[in-house]
Parts: structure tokens; sequence; C-alpha cells
């Protein structure tokens, strides 16, 4: 990167738009994305790896992928972060509910900051029943930017790190009416609590089936499951903040349909009253602010079919991600 360029980009950005350390020290976000081509063969389950090039740390904030939704059923995605973490719980999800492009990208939030000689693994598995008629592939982008610092118009690498700054500095650069997520904040953990990251999944209790499955003949259900709303638990101790929902829906030979839901917490909170498709509106879609939902409380979601064309069986596995806040 040239350095005239930095040296625009920084006067061009406002203050107020983009991370400021003490000394006079600037970040410049230049935008760079990561692209993974991937073939998976039939009855496949490989794992493709990337790594971040470059002398500058790079921040992920999105991810996107070139299969429209719902266009490709029966290959789990999972995708390993540079920290270690797994972006999903359990086996994945199926690539066609995960990501695709505009809006319909996968938010990160907040975003990742990686280094760089750090990498990314993607494992792919085959679902579908009888495998893969042939070779299928799939490109995922992951989309962010590099990290450049400057100070006096030149670039700089002495300064302290920005995690060890309080939000409120009391100094000109800054907004303190700008809500916390705005910064990649989320609620600051009262005194004597702790709270952990943590996806909750139905169905719960454990002596349900793993996933609510109806069986469609010729456009028809047939066999659908038990009629009670499927439950997600808090257990007692904890209080569940949740940032976003994510909807497994999957498809097995020709049946196709829309499922559609209602949310409610056991406490009488109603996140909608009417049934609406869920993997459409919800899925993924980042919160303003968390819901929260209060210990031994349960989320319930009833969900039935809508628009069902073909054979085969549907699917539908439901995700609260964000964290639970227990006493320390």
């Amino acid at each position: 990167m040239k350095l005239e360029y930095l040296k625009q980009a920084e006067a061009v950005l406002n203050k107020c738009g983009r991370p400021q350390l003490p000394g006079g020290i600037s970040a410049v976000p230049i935008t760079k994305g990561f692209m993974l081509p991937m073939l998976l063969q039939p009855g496949g389950a490989v794992t493709f790896t990337k790594e971040i090039t470059g002398g500058n740390p790079w921040l992920l904030r999105a991810i996107s992928s070139d299969e429209p939704s719902s266009s490709l059923v029966g290959i789990r995605c999972q995708i390993q972060l540079p920290n270690g973490r797994f972006l999903f719980g359990g086996n994945g999800i199926d690539i066609g509910q995960f990501a695709w492009i505009g809006s319909w990208r996968w938010l990160q939030d907040p975003e990742l900051r990686c280094e760089p000689g750090s990498r990314l693994q993607v494992t792919l598995t085959d679902t579908t029943s009888g495998g893969l008629s042939a070779a299928t592939a799939v490109n995922l982008l992951f989309e962010g930017a590099y990290l450049f610092f400057m100070r006096g118009g030149e670039v700089s690498t002495d300064f302290p790190l920005a995690s060890s700054l309080p939000r409120y500095q009391g100094i000109v650069n800054e907004n303190i009416l700008a809500p916390c997520w705005m910064s990649n904040e989320g609620l600051e953990t009262p005194v004597g609590f702790v709270d952990e990251y943590f996806p909750y999944s139905t169905p719960e209790p454990t002596d349900q089936p793993l996933q609510t499955t109806w069986t469609v003949v010729a456009g028809a259900v047939t066999v659908a499951p038990n009629p009670l709303p499927l439950e997600i638990q808090v257990g007692p101790g904890f209080e569940l903040f949740v940032r976003r929902m994510l909807f497994d829906v999957q498809f097995t030979s020709t049946a196709k349909a829309i499922v559609l839901g209602k949310l409610r917490t056991g406490a009488g909170y109603v996140v909608n009253d009417n049934f609406i498709d869920l993997a459409r509106y919800l899925c993924g879609a980042e919160y303003p602010c968390s819901w929260k939902v209060k210990g031994g409380d349960s989320v319930f979601i009833d969900v039935n079919l809508a628009d069902v064309t073909g054979s085969g069986t549907v699917t539908f596995q439901a995700h609260l991600e964000g964290f639970r806040r227990r006493r320390a």
C-alpha cells in the first residue's frame, strides 16, 4: 500500500468514524477480501484452509457465498476462526442457509481481528441422501479490511492496544450518546457477574428428537412432528441475552416448503404474534439491542409448513446466539 494513498484516506475519513488511539495515532481501514474456492466430491468431508496474508492486522467483517439462499442443499458448512472458535455449534449449518451476497451476507459482529499468518478453516460435508450427483463447487468470500496505523502522516507501529482503552475517555474525539453496539460493544457486565458466549439450540429438554422433521409425499405432509412447540430452556442461575437467531432448514429428495413460526417466552413475551418465514426474515439478523430471557424461563417456537411441494423430508432446527450471564 502506497504511503500517499494512506495519507489521502486518513485525510478523507471522519475522526468519528474510525478507531482513534492516544498520541495522535489513527487507524485507516483498507478494504481487503480473501476468496476461498472449494470443490466437494460426492460423499466427501474436506477441510479447506485460507491463510491471512500481508503485514498488517486484518478485520473479518462479513462472509459472502456464491450460492443463493436455499439453492444448494445437503452440504454442511463449519468454519473455524483464527482464534480457535467454531462459528456454528454441532456439525455446522447447511450452506444454502448460511450466506449469500449483499444484505444476505453473514455479518461478523463484533468484527474479528486476525493477525498476519493466522488461518481460516472451512469444513464441507456431503449430507445428501445417496451423495451428490457430481463434484460441487462452493466459493466463500471473507470480507474485511487491513488496519494501517498512522501518526503525523507516517505509518506507525508504536502505540498501545485499543482494547486497553475505556469506552468513555473524556476527550473531544468521542460521542458518549452513541449506542454501545456501534462500537461493537455489548452491555457492560455488572460487577459480580460473568458473561460468556453461549448458543442455545432446539430442542430442549433432551428427550425430544434432535430436530423437527416432516415427511412429505406428493406435496402433502404425511408424517408431522409432535405438535407441541419446540422449547429452549434457560437454566436457573443464568440470564440469556440473544444477539441473533439462526434457523437451519434442510430438504431431502424433491421436497420443498417454507417453515413458518412464532416465538414467545414462558413469561408471556411475544417476539412475533403471526406466523412468518423464520429462515428468510430472522435468520442471521443482528439485533440493535439484546433480547433478555430470564433464568428458568423458556423460549417456545411454534412451527408449521407452507407451500409444500415434492416428496422427501423437511427438517428444522433453531439456534439462539448470544451470551449468558451468571454470578461470579
